[in-house]
């Protein structure tokens, strides 16, 4: 391997691990465990998951709404055209 793919290799694989040396960081500074780090963590992944699923259900609320509309058109141009 030349200089440039070792260069570039562990800039990779720094920057690979700059988020959790981050983290770490920050909580040492701070005062925080590990523990408390990751309880905050997995808190505000459920709240994000649950923000996710409510979004979802809402547009898929909305597309059943539409689609029940469509289809009660449909049938009224059908029974008009039967007439």
């Amino acid at each position: 391997m030349d200089r440039e793919t070792i260069v570039k290799a562990v800039a990779m694989e720094g920057a690979k691990a700059a988020p959790p040396v981050t983290v770490v960081a920050a909580n040492v500074a701070n005062g925080w465990t590990m523990t408390q780090t990751a309880t905050a963590l997995t808190i505000i992944y459920v709240l994000l998951q649950a923000a996710y699923l409510v979004w979802r259900w809402s547009n898929e609320r909305e597309d059943r709404r539409a689609k029940q509309a469509r289809e009660a058109l449909d049938q009224a141009a059908a029974c008009k055209v039967q007439a």
